[in-house]
């Protein structure tokens, strides 16, 4: 009975673990001063709101007056991978300019830009919070996302509620798992992987989807994991080959 109640957490806790913001200070709710915006770099023309938010107690507000003005971060990312970008936002009603725009690339291992591909957006007003994303692969030179968004000149922008997260929807090899198998599940000491096929890395990753162990392994065959230094719960391990990425979840017990 006890077996079966933990795969049904498995279950409900199964995309939360999988997912993973890389946006850091996302929404928006840590400032040191009203225009010093933790985080995020760039923040040319940001300041603290409280009247717009889509969620929290803030969002950012950003000004162009006779130019543009950027906001943005850099994070790493996984080559070949596919991502979901998305946010809210809503350009003010006083403004006379094209309101604002997406303005994102790829970045490879030094962080050096990639000429192909980038996000770009067309123009883009309204009056009230609205929704944008889109679905992209990161390609397989890739090692950074710059995440870069501009208020256009003679606009105003509220921004809130960003996310960057692997589309494990969109990825049919997480989804299927199929041939690498893991043993024993609920593990104690040790957690066996076996058919390994061009092995690259592993992580390990809490309810809380923080990764908690990764390893890079070159390996084929099979492989034993210690996880006796793990807390007792439920973990999702992504088995990251040089084609595929496969998921699976387990269960530390005492």
């Amino acid at each position: 009975m006890k077996r079966a109640l933990f795969f049904v957490q498995l279950l409900l806790l199964e995309h939360i673990l999988l997912s993973q913001n890389l946006v850091s200070n996302s929404g928006f709710e840590t400032w040191t001063k009203p225009d010093k915006l933790k985080e995020w770099t760039n923040t040319q023309g940001c300041l603290k709101d409280s009247a717009f938010v889509v969620s929290g107690e803030y969002s950012c507000r950003q000004e162009g007056t006779t130019s543009s003005r950027d906001l943005g971060q850099k994070f790493a990312i996984k080559p070949s991978t596919p991502y979901r970008l998305s946010f809210y936002y809503k350009t003010g009603t006083e403004t006379t300019g094209n309101g604002c725009r997406v303005w994102c690339s790829w970045l490879d291992n030094s962080q050096v830009a990639m000429a192909d591909p980038v996000i770009h957006s067309a123009f883009m007003k309204s009056s009230e919070w609205l929704k944008y994303e889109v679905a992209v692969t990161s390609p397989a030179e890739a090692g950074y996302f710059y995440l870069l968004i501009r208020t256009l000149p003679n606009s105003v922008t509220y921004w809130d509620d960003f996310l960057f997260e692997e589309d494990i929807v969109s990825s049919a090899s997480e989804l299927e798992v199929p041939k690498i198998t893991l043993y024993p599940n609920p593990a104690h000491n040790y957690l066996t992987i076996s058919n390994l096929i061009n092995m690259q890395q592993i992580d390990i990753q809490n309810i809380a989807g923080e990764v908690v162990w990764s390893e890079k392994i070159q390996a084929e065959g099979q492989i034993s994991i210690p996880v006796s230094q793990l807390p007792v719960g439920i973990y999702v391990i992504k088995i990251i080959t040089k084609t595929e990425i496969y998921v699976r979840k387990f269960i530390k017990n005492k």
